[in-house]
């Protein structure tokens, strides 16, 4: 079978990309919901790519995979049922800023902010400066949204020894092999190396580093046109490919 769906569903991804730019709007296509041939699928994968990030849950069963594409501000999101973690029930193409299954919503984080607040008060005896470095940080960036990232190694030790633990979301870069996992505090977000060692801690509802700005959306739609020129000869002459 030839190409179905797979050029409209480019533009309509591009499109995506136009309006979460102008109008600040995500948008979501269920992409195992439509009607698509193995070449569309094959072509669709070419064109998107994979980029270095690779998220999950750390629990028994996973039930939310997700990661970049080559396209900033294009993720592919699965969800599995708990009845069987094996096959997705939900695979979707997300045009946003972050994968909402690991982004924390507000409510959330502002319950983690007052809970991040009030613990630090109780301990900050025991606690470096650096503790009231990202209380401040967290206040900040419940006003103005923007994520904030702090460094201090021994700062980061003494937090990780008396109140941040590691959550369920995890978020492994392919790219440095480090990993940055959510804590017991909605919000932030500790970053370590393979090693294990804390290097960082991001504050936001997801970490910003991650988060395309408005000018790599932009980037991203030329970059699917860019992308679609270059692989289709590939399958426009093709109707038979064989499973992998």
């Amino acid at each position: 079978m030839a190409l179905m769906n797979a050029l409209p569903l480019l533009g309509e991804i591009k499109q995506a990309l136009r309006d979460l730019k102008e109008k600040g709007e995500p948008y979501i296509i269920y992409s195992n919901k439509l009607p698509t041939t193995l070449e569309d699928r094959y072509f669709l994968q070419d064109v998107l790519g994979k980029g270095e990030l690779f998220m999950y849950e750390k629990v028994v069963h996973t039930k939310a995979v997700a990661f970049n594409t080559l396209i900033p501000g294009v993720w592919i999101e699965l969800v599995f049922s708990d009845k069987d973690p094996h096959e997705p029930i939900l695979e979707m193409v997300r045009i946003d800023y972050s994968p909402l299954s690991f982004t924390m919503q507000n409510e959330d984080l502002r319950e983690g902010f007052e809970k991040f607040n009030s613990d630090v008060q109780a301990m900050k005896n025991r606690l470096t400066p650096f503790a009231f470095e990202v209380v401040k940080a967290f206040e900040g960036y419940l006003k103005d949204g923007k994520g904030r990232t702090l460094t201090d190694p021994e700062g980061l030790e003494n937090l990780t020894y008396y109140l941040v633990t590691e959550a369920e979301l995890i978020i492994e870069n392919k790219s440095n092999g480090n990993e940055i996992v959510s804590t017991n505090y909605h919000g932030l977000w500790l970053e370590r190396t393979k090693e294990q060692k804390p290097v960082a801690m991001h504050v936001g509802d997801f970490p910003h580093i991650f988060k395309p700005t408005p000018e790599d959306l932009e980037k991203g739609i030329a970059l699917i046109e860019e992308r679609k020129k270059h692989f289709l000869p590939k399958y426009e002459k093709r109707i038979d490919i064989p499973l992998m």
